[in-house]
């Protein structure tokens, strides 16, 4: 089994795994009592940070070089808080486009939550999930996967975060963040860059709408709203968006001149994400189509069911 099968192995198993914990964490949280944040965080754990251990003592793999734990320079720690700051209008238009199909449940889960202790809030959906999925994603999954061109490596580990969110209604702008993601930890070579990323997006949605709640309870939400978008959300969003892309495209520009990949010797000689034309490793597979297949038939199949019913 080369590389890229092992890793296709991998997200199979994890898939397997949250398909299990899905049928499985409900009545054990319902038994339990636990509190929603609560039930948030330890699924986290459990699906990622765990199976990632296994894996590393599994495999006797180093796990400072798989998971990229190097340090990241100030300047980098910035520029990658601003690209993350930059894109989320970005990720707001394609949200919005795909709310007019899907439910968007993220949003609702944390407007149901809003209530609870912000320090509380942040930790369970923005600390917890940016570590815990990192660590998997742009950790375990794209450092497997370096045996790939580096575009092909990037979209495939995009495709397989946007699939892990089981939800249709995120999956065009969670591919894309995290192909974005591989690229920031590709270029520096440490996975803080899009463990800083994603805590940076996950905390300004979750203020986001803490704020919008208490601006509610206050009873000035609409007030506000009609202030800031006078020709409708949409257009809003669309003029946020064409504003931000010159800010976006400026950051990753520096990004990009700034930072000079690592070469990085696989084991088959060749550069991490650059093979030769000997290596015949390719990532759609039997197994490939198996991920899909879970895809299609816990996600897909219920939303048309869902929506054939209405």
């Amino acid at each position: 089994m080369d590389r890229t099968t092992a890793t296709n192995f991998t997200v199979l198993f994890m898939f397997l795994n949250l398909l299990f914990w899905t049928f499985v964490w409900e009545p054990l949280a319902t038994t339990l009592h636990m509190q929603t944040l609560t039930q948030l965080s330890l699924l986290q754990v459990v699906l990622f940070l765990i199976p990632c251990g296994l894996y590393l003592f599994f495999t006797k793999s180093s796990p400072k070089k798989m998971l990229r734990l190097n340090a990241i320079s100030a300047k980098n720690a910035i520029l990658v808080i601003l690209i993350a700051i930059a894109v989320q209008p970005a990720m707001a238009l394609l949200s919005f486009l795909s709310s007019f199909l899907f439910q968007n449940n993220v949003s609702a889960m944390l407007y149901e939550n809003s209530d609870t202790n912000l320090f509380l809030l942040l930790i369970s959906v923005a600390l917890i999930p940016a570590v815990c999925e990192e660590f998997f994603f742009r950790g375990i999954v794209f450092s497997n996967f370096c045996n790939l061109r580096l575009l092909k490596a990037c979209c495939m580990t995009g495709l397989y975060f946007s699939f892990m969110h089981m939800d249709l209604q995120q999956i065009t702008y969670t591919f894309g963040i995290g192909v974005l993601f591989c690229f920031l930890v590709y270029q520096t070579n440490t996975i803080l860059a899009s463990i800083l990323a994603h805590f940076t997006i996950n905390t300004t949605q979750t203020i986001l709408t803490a704020l919008s709640f208490r601006l509610e309870q206050e009873g000035i939400l609409f007030a506000i709203e009609s202030l800031l978008m006078p020709k409708g959300q949409f257009h809003s969003i669309f003029l946020l968006f064409v504003c931000s892309l010159p800010f976006l495209i400026g950051f990753l520009w520096i990004f990009f001149k700034s930072n000079t990949p690592a070469v990085i010797e696989t084991e088959l000689g060749f550069p991490a994400y650059h093979p030769n034309r000997k290596c015949k490793e390719e990532p759609v597979d039997i197994l490939f189509g198996c991920i899909i297949a879970i895809y299609v038939l816990f996600t897909v199949i219920p939303f048309l069911l869902s929506f054939l019913e209405r």
